[in-house]
This record gives C-alpha cells, sequence and structure tokens, in this order.
C-alpha cells in the first residue's frame, strides 16, 4: 500500500511541475507533498428540499430529486496556505468540470477518488447543474479569460419549451465555497441556488361589468328587450426589454445573489398560443367572425379573481435585471371585448282605450360583437436571480397595472380570495351627487346618469380596509374618450385612474366629452380597492344600496 502511496506522489508532483504557477516552493507548498488520508466526499442539496420532483415541460430542478436525477459539474483548486484569488494562481486542479451523480442513495464523482489537503492548505470548489441537453449555441461552460475561472455564457430563449434552470453551488450560508480545509466529515457540502430570475405571469380585470338589459322600441306595440353581457380575453402578451445574454460567474460575492455581467442585447416573449385556453381568443382559420365569436363565448375570460397566463408548471426565466439597466421590463396586452347580445321582441294589443301588457313573441336572436383593444406599461421591479416573481397583470380601464411580487424561488405563491367582503362604508359615505353640476337626469334605481354638456361631481366615503387605497376607472363602450375625469376647474386629469386614501371623504367629477354621435355613448364608473399586499376587491363594491357602479350616459346627437 505504501508503494502504490509513493508512486501516486510520484505522479502527482510531476503534474505539478507541469500544470503549477508561480511555485516558489514545491517541496513544503506542493498538492503531491500534503496529501492526507481522507478522501472528499460530496452531499448536495437545492434551496427547496421537496419530497418529490416538481420537474415540467420546461427544464428545471426544484426539488433535491430533480437534482439527483441530472446531476452536476465540479471544479476543485488546490492553492496551498495562501487565500483563492482565481484558478490561474492555483497550485493544483484537481477537478476539472467533473461530472457528479447520484447512484444507491450516494453522490460520486467521476475518475479516481481525490483526497483533502493536510493541515492549513485549502482547497475551493465551484459547481453547476443545468439542462445537459440543452441546444447548442444557448449555453456554454467555459473559463474567463482573465482568471480561469469557470464561468457560464447563456443566452436567453423566447421558446417556452427551452426555458433554463441554471444553479450555482455555495455553502449553506450563500457563499462561495472557498479556502476549505480539511473538515471532520470530509465532505463538501453543496447548497445549490437559481442563477435566474423565474416569472409566472397572471391576469385579473377590473373591466367586467354585471349584465344588463335595454329596451329598443319599434312601435307603439312592439319593442325589444337587448340582454347585454361581455366577457374579456386575452389574443396576446409580450413581456419585451428583457436581457437576451449575459456571463454566470461560478463565484458570487454577495450571499445567495449569483454574479452576472455582460449583459447585452434585448428580446421579447409573445405568449399567444401558449395561454391558457379558459382565458384565450383562439381564432380558426376559415370559420366567419360570428362563429370565432360564438366558440369563444362558452370560455370562461378575464375577472376580478387573479389567474395564471400560462398552463400549470409553465414559467419564464430571465437572466436577472435590474431597472437601471436599460429600462423596465415592458408588458403590452391585447385582448377582445366579447359582447353577446341577446334580443327578445315583444309585442301588446291595442284597445281603443288601453294597451295590454307586454308579451314575447318568436324565439330570442342573439348576436356578438367583438373588439380589439391594445393596453402597455412597464414593471418598476428589480428581477433579482434566484427569485420567483409573480407578474400580477390588471387590466383596467384604458391601461395596466402591474404589480412583481418577489418571493424565494420554492415558496409557494398565496392565494388571495378577492371575494372576501372586506370593504366598508363610512356612515353616510355611500355615493352622492351635487345636485348644482350634474347633468340632466339621474335615475337612482337603476344607477343610470345622463350628461350631456355639463359635469357630474359625487363624493364618497370607503371606511375599511385601512392602509388600502381607493382607485376609479371608466369602463367605455363606444367612443373611448366619450368621457373623462376633470377637476374642479374643468380641466382633464392627466391620471385617467384617479386614487385616493381609504378613510377619507373623496370627490369625482366627471365630464361627457360632447361629441356629435350617432348611438348614445356610455361607461360604467368602477370605484374599487387595492389592498397594501396588491390584490383588489371589485366585486364587493357592486349591488349595494349605498354604494354602487353608475352608468353614465352621454345621448346621441348631443347639441351645446
Amino acid at each position: 500500500m505504501k508503494t502504490i502511496r509513493l508512486y501516486i506522489t510520484f505522479i502527482l508532483c510531476v503534474l505539478c511541475v507541469i500544470s503549477c504557477t508561480e511555485k516558489n516552493d514545491i517541496t513544503d507548498n506542493s498538492y503531491a507533498n500534503n496529501i492526507s488520508d481522507t478522501a472528499i466526499g460530496i452531499s448536495a442539496e437545492t434551496d427547496s428540499m421537496k419530497t418529490r420532483s416538481v420537474t415540467s415541460s420546461p427544464f428545471s430542478i426544484e426539488s433535491s430529486a430533480d437534482l439527483q436525477a441530472n446531476g452536476f459539474k465540479v471544479y476543485t483548486y488546490y492553492h496551498g496556505t495562501n487565500n483563492f484569488v482565481n484558478a490561474n494562481q492555483c497550485i493544483y486542479t484537481l477537478m476539472d468540470n467533473v461530472n457528479v451523480k447520484y447512484n444507491n442513495g450516494a453522490w460520486a464523482y467521476d475518475g479516481d477518488t481525490r483526497y483533502w489537503p493536510t493541515g492549513k492548505n485549502m482547497l475551493s470548489f465551484f459547481a453547476t447543474s443545468y439542462n445537459p441537453n440543452l441546444g447548442s449555441g444557448q449555453l456554454t461552460l467555459n473559463k474567463n479569460t482573465n482568471t480561469g475561472n469557470p464561468e457560464i455564457s447563456y443566452i436567453a430563449s423566447t421558446d417556452l419549451n427551452k426555458q433554463e434552470d441554471i444553479l450555482w453551488g455555495t455553502r449553506s450560508n450563500g457563499m462561495p465555497y472557498t479556502n476549505e480545509t480539511r473538515p471532520s466529515d470530509g465532505t463538501v457540502h453543496w447548497h445549490f441556488k437559481h442563477a435566474l430570475a423565474k416569472i409566472i405571469p397572471a391576469i385579473s380585470s377590473t373591466l367586467y361589468t354585471e349584465p344588463y338589459t335595454t329596451t329598443v322600441t319599434y312601435s307603439a306595440t312592439s319593442q325589444g328587450i337587448d340582454y347585454f353581457q361581455t366577457k374579456y380575453l386575452i389574443k396576446s402578451v409580450t413581456i419585451s426589454n428583457a436581457n437576451k445574454q449575459a456571463t454566470l460567474s461560478l463565484q458570487n460575492s454577495i450571499a445567495s445573489t449569483p454574479a452576472w455581467s455582460n449583459k447585452s442585447g434585448t428580446l421579447e416573449y409573445l405568449l399567444d398560443s401558449e395561454l391558457n385556453d379558459d382565458i384565450k381568443y383562439s381564432q380558426t382559420a376559415g370559420q366567419t367572425q360570428n362563429q370565432i365569436n360564438m366558440n369563444n363565448w362558452n370560455k370562461i375570460g378575464v375577472y376580478t379573481t387573479t389567474v395564471t397566463l400560462l398552463p400549470e408548471g409553465q414559467y419564464i426565466t430571465i437572466i436577472p435585471k435590474l431597472a437601471a439597466e436599460n429600462g423596465n421590463l415592458k408588458i403590452s396586452i391585447t385582448y377582445e371585448a366579447l359582447t353577446q347580445i341577446t334580443e327578445q321582441k315583444q309585442t301588446r294589443d291595442r284597445y281603443w282605450w288601453s294597451y295590454s301588457d307586454w308579451y314575447n313573441t318568436g324565439t330570442p336572436t342573439t348576436t356578438y360583437t367583438n373588439k380589439e383593444i391594445t393596453v402597455s406599461g412597464d414593471v418598476n421591479t428589480d428581477f433579482i436571480g434566484s427569485r420567483k416573481y409573480n407578474l400580477n397583470i390588471n387590466i383596467q380601464a384604458n391601461y395596466l397595472e402591474l404589480t412583481a411580487i418577489p418571493q424565494p424561488w420554492e415558496e409557494v405563491s398565496q392565494v388571495i380570495d378577492t371575494g372576501t367582503n372586506l370593504i366598508t362604508i363610512a356612515p353616510g359615505g355611500g355615493i352622492e351627487f351635487d345636485a348644482v353640476q350634474y347633468g340632466d337626469s339621474i335615475d337612482r334605481t337603476n344607477g343610470i346618469i345622463y350628461v350631456r354638456n355639463k359635469t357630474c361631481a359625487l363624493s364618497f366615503n370607503i371606511a375599511t380596509p385601512r392602509g388600502a387605497t381607493w382607485r376609479a376607472a371608466l369602463i367605455q363602450s363606444g367612443d373611448i374618450d366619450a368621457f373623462q375625469f376633470v377637476d374642479e376647474n374643468g380641466t382633464v386629469l392627466i391620471n385617467q385612474n384617479p386614487q385616493g386614501a381609504i378613510g377619507t371623504q373623496a370627490t369625482l367629477r366627471i365630464r361627457a366629452k360632447n361629441a356629435t354621435n350617432a348611438t348614445d355613448n356610455s361607461a360604467i364608473l368602477r370605484i374599487y380597492v387595492i389592498q397594501p399586499n396588491q390584490s383588489t376587491i371589485v366585486k364587493t363594491l357592486t349591488g349595494s344600496d349605498i354604494f354602487k357602479e353608475y352608468k353614465f350616459i352621454e345621448p346621441a346627437n348631443v347639441k351645446n
């Protein structure tokens, strides 16, 4: 046995002479002269110690089971009693891109057994795990030209089936595994971190309105009752201004924070066919527009409750990006406002002294209208590596509200019940109208305000939830700018979604555009609440006797 160890020592000495740099005292400092009898052992885990794998169609390492199935690669450098500077200044390389696999309940690395050095001599370790089957050119594991340290050159993909999950290894405290002397158990305990930022986009809307009816008079004995109901379906979502490519060093300087550099280029993710079918507006070649609308009407659509944009297990991974780096991430949504109109014709009999009650005639007819609308906004958020972001997209009257909630990658996001009744109105705080400024008439029973060439002013006071904010929107039908929020001087507000603090008296002023239009313009006034956790409460604001959604109507052919 001693003869074998001497032989190994001789070989390692030769290798040291060939590969080491700046070695002034080979006898005292060389790895070959400082080998212990303790073999280097390996243990490894991800941040997420789940009991089962949740790997989905994009490549991911979400659990220790996933890591065990995939394995990882290790670099190990010996640098004597001096602290690690870089790989080029090492004395000896023990492992150079060595594969580590999990077999028979234990981790093992390829090749011969490696040993810890003796005494105060140190080793430094670097490790990474990623998709070994990644397409050529998207990811390259190489070494930095100046330092010799291992690093990854990565080009992001917009293909949802090629989203990568790159991990790098650290100590349990999130710092690099450098300057390590021989531990008592002889084992390197790897903790792997996610180097990319994971985005799970979700969507909701404050556009939803309760179905309503209108009466169309044809003659003294003939009329139609039209029943209107609108759904909102998504055609496409574009996430743009993300980083296209960058370099990841396997030696980070901030705990649990990946060291990305050389970021360059921009790309955008177009989500259309990949969207959840229940909220997606689909089109089939060869069908008429009415057939397309009929098929889409069977879908759920987007409402106030937040739902994920993508099927379960789908996500986007992006190269970490600070808002200060080439601007914010940008979001654009194209959606269809799909309206079903069901008309029931009615008639009544004429008597010489009066009319009979109305009664239905014939079978109701159903038609559809659709309007494509595009809204966009910026996400003023830093997207940090090793974080999961629930990107909540809320479609409002004429813009997007975007909230990115960061969490540790492995945690499950909290489900917020937007149907919970948390809103109360202060005594006397329901909507009140200023009798001097409002327009022609108010139908309080049906919640309808007819506005011609005047301003309608109203006040309200929402008491709770404390710490939240109220916001207002005009959900318009017809001319999209028929109604506008104005100040006390009649000047159009720059922010057409005014807001204020819960618990204080608030006043809104709404003015009709005063256009000469062939048909009535209308808008639903929606006042809703944004809680401190960014969840939206909408439905509890409707249907109350003291606080309801009013419909503004600008009659056809308005004249000054």
